[in-house]
């Protein structure tokens, strides 16, 4: 579920959502990035469960709050996964009297953490749903990001950048498409942006593309080529990172 739900919100690698936690949690240091990122990793494969403050965090960073069904779902799920006798309120009310909740399983018998996740967001009666087609209403949703010739950013920072769309009236491409158009940078690191809006004239409309992140980890200028546009990056080792 929390994979899910990174990749909701446009999340597809670590790098964007570390330094929203950063910047939420206060602490900007590269040692910082580079350890939530690390944890990030862990939490979405399943290896390990987030602290409950951890937790927490990431709720923020989500939405997940706004949506009390979704907020509740969330929480449930975390006492599940630690082993916790949780159930909805919902679920209590209705079983109260009958007989008492059944014991946590041994740790070492219990499942990989989001395996559970996942039943439980498949579950009946849990008022939403996960829609992956992309249709009008989270077309609008999605970042609108521009082309930008010369680009300002600082040591940590992530931010889609530019975008790669297909035909007019089709699907953007798929990443392994964009890639080679992608080039190497000495002073940080592309990669999938997800999918994201952008105005493109040659459809004179805005359309649905592929998003390039960049995530600047080196201080410097460069002068590169990207999806056949040219660009110069420059990253300084000072500021507040932000992200995009």
């Amino acid at each position: 579920m929390f994979d899910v739900l990174c990749k909701r919100d446009g999340h597809y690698d670590n790098a964007s959502l570390a330094s929203e936690y950063c910047n939420h949690v206060g602490k900007n240091g590269r040692d910082n990035f580079d350890a939530i990122q690390k944890n990030l990793r862990s939490w979405r494969l399943g290896r390990h469960l987030p602290l409950r403050r951890n937790m927490m965090v990431l709720a923020k960073l989500l939405d997940v709050e706004r949506d009390p069904c979704l907020n509740n779902r969330w929480m449930h799920l975390y006492a599940v996964a630690r082993g916790e006798p949780a159930m909805e309120p919902a679920m209590q009310q209705e079983d109260a009297g009958r007989q008492p909740v059944a014991a946590a399983e041994p740790a070492k018998r219990r499942r990989p953490i989001w395996h559970w996740l996942a039943i439980g967001a498949l579950a009946t009666g849990t008022g939403f749903t996960f829609d992956f087609a992309v249709d009008r209403w989270a077309f609008k949703k999605l970042p609108m990001i521009g082309y930008d010739a010369r680009v300002r950013m600082v040591v940590g920072e992530s931010r889609l950048i530019h975008g790669d769309r297909g035909d007019c009236d089709g699907r953007p491409p798929d990443w392994y498409y964009t890639l080679p158009r992608v080039p190497v940078s000495a002073l940080g690191t592309f990669s999938d942006g997800g999918l994201a809006r952008k105005m493109s004239n040659f459809c004179n409309r805005v359309v649905e593309v592929r998003a390039v992140r960049f995530t600047a980890t080196d201080a410097g200028m460069e002068e590169i080529r990207l999806l056949d546009d040219f660009m110069k990056i420059e990253v300084t080792g000072a500021g507040h990172p932000r992200q995009e």
